[in-house]
């Protein structure tokens, strides 16, 4: 039988939420029916290239679509014509418009545009103008909408309809352990008593980590007994730990950059924040809910990310009401009800299923 020819087109490959969406989905769809490529444009980590590589994957770099946009978009439609690509699945949100004209203009038949981000900020005209556009276009030449949440959607897609792709995970890979929680404390050198504020995600504007270090510093004034924790890496890292410096706050904050236990580093935490300043419905906050972790989100990022409302709280970006949240956590079970996560589409392995059916129905 003739294999899909599927191309997923992404900006970074650096452990960020939308590279473990398509990692997780892809991993558990069968590969005999399948032959996956993956376009990038950053210098890529490692853990991912080799995770990708493993399950069978061909990666290619790319230019970068700020940098050099005609390269990007020549390389782009050569790469999608040499390997006879049957889908194009574009992860860029408002950039998607790139590969999906590529593809348009090679006649391929299937072109997938997927929103991960939904966006509250305050934009001038000439802003807003741009984004119409770009939507625009990315409608225009898809043939399928899809989005990791309901806000996503209609940022991307307005009244069009559009397929909820939920950011779908393996449960048992993110449940609470004991063992992994020793690990990850003993080597950062956390005592037991003390109580860790845990974040992952890239070191972005969007992230607001920022916020997370006003918060932490307020904490501090409550109690020696915190420590926070910041996996990932990115831009803004250095900035971040210029005010962590600042703050004198060097024996409080773990930099743990990007590692490749994600899934372990959970169990390590007792709390964890996402204040992002704009975000659609992100992996990392299904990730830490599904390790029974109590929860704070911004009020920016998609509702239905809450999926154990007795745990989770979504909260306006004001340090004083995180603060007096967080002062008010005591200890709770680090169970989860594993039915409310399969009914909701986030296990990972009957939410495949439904990317399956897209790729073989629009695939034909």
């Amino acid at each position: 039988m003739k294999k899909i020819k599927v191309c997923h087109v992404v900006s970074g490959l650096k452990a960020g939420g939308v590279e473990s969406m398509i990692y997780n989905y892809c991993s558990h769809m069968n590969l005999k029916n399948y032959e996956f490529h993956l376009l990038y444009q950053h210098e890529a980590s490692k853990k991912n290239v080799d995770e990708f590589n493993k399950i069978g994957f061909k990666l290619h770099r790319i230019p970068s679509k700020i940098k050099h946009p005609l390269k990007n978009y020549y390389e782009t439609k050569k790469y999608l014509y040499d390997n006879k690509i049957d889908i194009v699945h574009c992860h860029m949100t408002l950039m998607n418009f790139i590969p999906l004209i590529a593809a348009k203009k090679l006649n391929i038949k299937t072109r997938i545009c997927h929103s991960h981000n939904s966006d509250v900020r305050k934009k001038n005209i000439f802003v807003k103008i741009i984004e119409y556009f770009l939507k625009k276009i990315c409608v225009y030449y898809s043939t399928s909408l899809i989005a990791c949440g309901e806000d996503a959607g209609k940022y991307m897609y307005k009244d069009k309809e559009f397929i909820i792709l939920n950011n779908a995970l393996n449960l048992n890979k993110f449940a609470y352990n004991d063992e992994f929680r020793g690990n990850i404390r003993n080597k950062y050198g956390i005592k037991e008593d003390e109580i860790v504020i845990g974040h992952v995600g890239r070191f972005t504007v969007q992230k607001n980590h920022k916020f997370v270090i006003e918060l932490f510093k307020e904490l501090t004034k409550f109690s020696n007994k915190y420590k926070l924790m910041l996996v990932g890496d990115g831009e803004l890292r250095d900035e971040i730990n210029n005010l962590v410096n600042d703050y004198n706050l060097e024996d409080k904050v773990i930099f743990t950059g990007i590692i490749d236990n994600t899934n372990e580093v959970y169990s390590a935490f007792d709390i964890f924040v996402l204040p992002s300043v704009w975000e659609g419905l992100p992996v990392v906050g299904i990730e830490a809910q599904a390790s029974g972790l109590y929860c704070l989100f911004s009020l920016n990022i998609d509702k239905n990310v809450v999926i154990n409302d007795e745990k989770t709280k979504m909260l306006d970006l004001d340090i004083d009401i995180w603060v007096k949240d967080i002062l008010k956590i005591c200890n709770f079970e680090r169970s989860i009800n594993k039915k409310i996560y399969s009914k909701l589409g986030y296990e990972i392995d009957s939410a495949s299923n439904l990317l399956d059916k897209i790729y073989r129905i629009e695939g034909k």
